[in-house]
């Protein structure tokens, strides 16, 4: 009877598969699979010749719902009309999880693409993710561009925050040529981090650009106070990474507008790596320092908030040296910030605790992992908003360096990590 029942459920699902261009989830709490939605959509199917699925739709995942590529997974999306007008991708209002691994990655889009094929949209992730819950991890994007020309991005985030990690982006091209895309691109309140990526082959684009512009009365003017700024952390952005208008990256910027880079490669034409720590100037006294490269020639990045540890050669993770693992948060229990942030000789960060008490343990990391400062150690504290100030030190009272310290608060088995960004 139950085997009766469960192919009638079959029957049921497939008499209504969507078949129109875009299937939407339920938003009623469900973690979907692409196997799952190949039952649901016309329009996603498993190409059993060549092993990887086949999407003609948008995939619409909602604020409740989540989407999960599992390892070794090939999606790969279709577009129509010259040049490729029509195209598909992925947009994100809850949870996205492609979590490869390192010997068994992760491929979205074609992965024959080179800068012909099937274009595809990219990822585009907006209000979610606050504190890191959706990850990209070893996971190939190639052949990405978007029809939208405020989005020729692979990965879109709007006042969102994931955690893209060893990812490589490879052959990226703007679907208006007018235009220029980056690999990933960054609005509004967005404080992804992006550790270990690898950026290649990218032809009229860049590897990061935060957009810095609001909107005021006499058109777009910029907000160097509230722009995004994401952690770019052991990151390889090679000299395939053209820029806007230069043929090779040494003839443009590759990273704009936002974003700590730390030990990081810039690659500088096809020999050299730019190794300048750039000149960092409070230029309206926010405490946000715009940073250039002080190479004689074209400086490889623009307004960010600091360079730290530039590489001269590549970065092979796992092989030049240990990685520093910057882990994902949670905020069931509790919420934390700090302001100013970035700051110079102080900040004050800002914790909730959600259940009627708790005990509370508060850590100051560097940017490698090392434990700075212990704020608070297993303290029990009632319900409610908290505040604790610290003075950029370390154990013994002497100042820290500038760069990115990443403070830890743990509860149980609750934790929130968050990065304070110090300026000199």
């Amino acid at each position: 009877m139950k085997s009766l029942k469960l192919t009638f459920l079959i029957l049921f699902i497939f008499c209504f598969k969507s078949s129109i261009f875009a299937w939407t989830s339920s938003n009623e709490g469900f973690c979907y699979t692409m196997d799952t939605l190949c039952l649901l959509s016309n329009d996603i199917n498993y190409n059993t010749i060549d092993e990887m699925y086949e999407v003609d739709c948008d995939i619409i995942i909602l604020e409740n719902d989540t989407l999960k590529i599992l390892p070794g997974e090939i999606v790969k999306f279709f577009s129509y009309a010259n040049p490729y007008t029509v195209r598909r991708g992925i947009k994100i209002y809850g949870c996205f999880l492609a979590i490869g691994l390192a010997d068994n990655a992760i491929h979205l889009g074609d992965p024959e693409a080179t800068f012909s094929g099937n274009w595809w949209n990219g990822i585009e992730f907006y209000n979610t993710s606050l504190n890191g819950e959706s990850i990209l991890k070893y996971c190939t994007l190639r052949g990405v561009t978007h029809v939208d020309e405020y989005k020729q991005t692979a990965i879109y985030c709007e006042n969102a925050s994931p955690i893209i990690d060893h990812c490589t982006f490879k052959y990226m091209i703007s679907g208006w040529l007018m235009y220029g895309c980056s690999a990933i691109g960054i609005i509004g309140q967005s404080y992804p981090i992006i550790s270990y990526c690898t950026f290649e082959t990218i032809a009229n684009g860049i590897a990061v650009w935060c957009n810095v512009y609001g909107l005021d009365v006499y058109g777009y003017a910029q907000d160097t106070i509230n722009y995004p700024s994401p952690l770019i952390y052991g990151c390889n952005i090679l000299s395939s990474v053209s820029g806007f208008f230069g043929p090779q990256c040494d003839y443009d910027r590759v990273v704009l507008f936002g974003g700590f880079l730390d030990n990081c490669y810039l690659g500088f034409g096809w020999t050299y790596a730019d190794t300048t720590l750039g000149n960092p100037i409070d230029t309206i006294g926010d405490g946000i320092c715009t940073t250039t490269s002080t190479n004689e020639l074209k400086p490889k990045f623009l307004m960010v908030d600091g360079v730290t540890h530039p590489r001269s050669d590549t970065l092979i993770t796992g092989i030049n040296e240990n990685e520093t693992e910057i882990p994902p948060t949670t905020s069931q229990y509790l919420t934390l910030n700090n302001y100013p942030n970035p700051f110079k000789r102080a900040t004050i960060i800002q914790f909730e605790v959600k259940k009627s008490k708790a005990v509370i343990s508060l850590y100051i990391y560097d940017s490698r992992g090392n434990l700075v400062k212990m704020l608070i150690e297993n303290a029990e504290l009632l319900n409610g908003l908290h505040e604790i100030k610290w003075n950029a030190d370390d154990f013994k009272g002497g100042n820290v360096k500038s760069g990115i310290y990443l403070y830890k608060l743990i509860s149980d088995e609750q934790m929130c990590v968050k990065k304070a960004i110090i300026v000199k």
